[in-house]
């Protein structure tokens, strides 16, 4: 099993990580500030369970990166997830997603929430449209421009 934690009935629940085939806990086999860690892991796990993900049709990377950008806007971003302007994708997830959602969310102030709001009911990348007046391409090309120099 890989990962740290997860969100399933409003409930979180951190989970083992195995490392060279020998299991451990996460939190035992950290080395760094795991207080921090375990405070970023929460507040992305804590995200998934007030945020909506367009019944199932957002991408997951979409999900994971909206989970990561209030980590991330919460000054608890690990030292190890990519700077601005990396990625290959708007929706690779997590920390990629999360840099080009503060990105969008510098566009227009509570972005991301406005985003998670229209996701209540479905999904679909018009809504980047609709609050930022260009489409998801054309704010990644702009986003990966900005931090290209």
């Amino acid at each position: 099993m890989s990962g740290v934690a997860f969100a399933i009935n409003n409930k979180i629940h951190v989970i083992m990580l195995v490392q060279d085939a020998d299991p451990l806990w996460y939190i035992q086999g950290y080395s760094g500030d795991v207080k921090r860690e375990i405070t970023g892991v929460l507040y992305h796990e804590s995200s998934h369970i007030w945020q909506w993900n367009g019944n199932g049709k957002a991408p997951g990377g979409l999900i994971e990166g909206i989970a990561d950008y209030v980590r991330l806007k919460a000054g608890l971003g690990p030292s190890h997830w990519v700077k601005p302007g990396q990625g290959d994708r708007w929706d690779q997830g997590y920390d990629v997603t999360a840099q080009f959602l503060s990105y969008c969310n510098s566009l227009r102030n509570g972005f991301v929430a406005q985003l998670n709001k229209k996701m209540r009911n479905g999904y679909s990348n018009q809504f980047f449209v609709d609050l930022l007046g260009k489409t998801v391409d054309q704010l990644w090309s702009d986003y990966k421009a900005k931090y290209r120099n």
